[in-house]
């Protein structure tokens, strides 16, 4: 008898009430993950591996704050937190947005190089034209040179956190306005300010 294999990517919380799931089954997290009750499958930031699942094999690309998935027979990429138009992406705790940026960089350089068919953000809607991808992209990585244009001047005065969230609401796009991609914005900017203070040399 064959035992049934299914990796879920970004299962919703009540995952294991609304589907029937028999197997083996595991559940991946493109980004921050979440106790849903099923195997977790464990990443390595900066680490890749290639997952057999069944027939098919999926490349992982591990980073900081979650994976980036390829599906190769398929032309399907999973971009996390990246490529949406709803919300920035997240600066993870203690980044200057370096590490994002490669991120970016990899995504980028997948679309250009890889097999394509579709591209699905944790967030958002789905694209199947590799343009519009690629704009969604160079939207992320205009916002993040902003918080990286911004930061230092922050953290070099020591601005107060009211002055920051302030700051922070005049970066964000129409698209990005909802309250969630703000409370995200806000964090993002406090985190790189925080990056750079720790960095600085004075006492």
């Amino acid at each position: 008898m064959i035992q049934t294999q299914l990796l879920i990517v970004d299962p919703p919380s009540d995952v294991t009430q609304r589907f029937r799931l028999d197997g083996d089954v595991a559940v991946l997290f493109t980004g921050a993950p979440v106790d849903v009750g099923l195997t977790q499958v464990q990443t390595l930031a900066g680490g890749v591996a290639h997952v057999r699942v069944g027939d098919h094999f999926l490349d992982l690309y591990a980073e900081p704050g979650g994976a980036i998935v390829y599906l190769p027979a398929l032309g399907v990429l999973l971009g996390g937190g990246f490529g949406s138009a709803v919300l920035p992406p997240i600066l993870v705790m203690g980044s200057d947005g370096s590490a994002e940026m490669d991120v970016l960089r990899l995504l980028a350089r997948m679309l250009k190089t890889q097999h394509f068919q579709l591209f699905a953000p944790r967030y958002g809607s789905l694209l199947r034209e590799r343009q519009a991808v690629m704009a969604r992209l160079a939207e992320d990585v205009g916002y993040l040179h902003g918080l990286r244009r911004i930061a230092p001047a922050l953290a070099q005065r020591q601005e107060p956190l009211e002055t920051i969230e302030r700051i922070a609401e005049s970066l964000l796009p129409m698209a990005w306005r909802s309250e969630l991609a703000q409370k995200r914005n806000t964090n993002n900017l406090v985190t790189l300010v925080a990056a750079l203070q720790k960095r600085d040399p004075r006492p």
